[in-house]
């Protein structure tokens, strides 16, 4: 495998629109992307500052990508770097490690053959909702957001002390279904988590494919022990979730 690092060319940033073209367009940095591989090999990739990342004077995007076959060196758009990515790990070896996943559930409905995919946040604080409006005797249809209102009425969370709790029992919430997500993939994928945090959970519009289309993100960090190597290098290798094609999956990896 081969880990590159690829920043737009300092001219095109300094001079042209394109970096504010691309800012929150996953899509068609994927295609830009796409084109530096001559056979369209499949690739999986994760977006960073690189104000943050190298030091750099412009707070202009920077591209990880992890692929099977070396990117084209000579770019008119994009500087790369690039290097061979085989690590050698062993079971019990500690890592560092950064995640943008794309964490989703697949929930079967009453009557419908396949299972549909529900964004793993929502759907836990949605869970929550309705269960604390059955307990208080409430309504429980309706969107995340009814329910919400509908608790945020009721005398245990109408005032401000209680609407601060609402929150911060929904935090909870969330954090635990996202560290059930990544500690559930661990089993089949080399892994176990030592510490984890999820933080800066967003959704992201891909209006290139529609006026409704775009997915959920969310960044993990933390440290997880290495349990069958084999197996977590092909992780590495595949990416970890869906939206693979739109920045997510990438895990990035260091020894501690």
């Amino acid at each position: 495998m081969y880990l590159s690092r690829i920043q737009l060319q300092d001219a095109i940033f300094a001079h042209s629109q394109l970096g504010l073209l691309l800012k929150d367009r996953s899509y068609g940095i994927h295609r830009l992307l796409w084109d530096l591989f001559d056979d369209k090999q499949r690739f999986i990739y994760r977006e960073e500052s690189a104000a943050k990342q190298t030091g750099a004077s412009r707070n202009q995007p920077m591209y990880y990508v992890l692929s099977q076959m070396q990117p084209n060196m000579e770019s008119p758009i994009f500087s790369v770097e690039s290097k061979l990515f085989s690590p050698v790990l062993h079971a019990g070896d500690q890592l560092s490690f950064r995640l943008r996943a794309n964490p989703t559930i697949a929930r079967r409905a009453e009557g419908v053959k396949n299972s549909k995919r529900h964004d793993v946040v929502i759907d836990a604080q949605r869970s929550f909702l309705i269960a604390a409006c059955a307990e208080r005797e409430l309504p429980t249809s309706g969107s995340k957001s009814q329910l919400r209102k509908e608790l945020q009425a009721h005398d245990d969370y109408q005032d401000k002390t209680g609407r601060e709790r609402l929150k911060q029992e929904l935090d909870k919430v969330i954090a635990a279904a996202a560290f059930e997500w990544l500690n559930k993939r661990g089993d089949s994928r080399g892994y176990l988590l030592n510490t984890v945090q999820s933080t800066g959970y967003r959704w992201n519009a891909l209006p290139e494919k529609g006026r409704s289309a775009g997915f959920s993100s969310l960044d993990y960090e933390g440290v997880l022990t290495v349990s069958e190597p084999e197996i977590f290098v092909k992780m590495l290798g595949d990416g970890l979730g869906p939206s693979k094609a739109f920045g997510c999956g990438l895990m990035m990896i260091r020894r501690m």
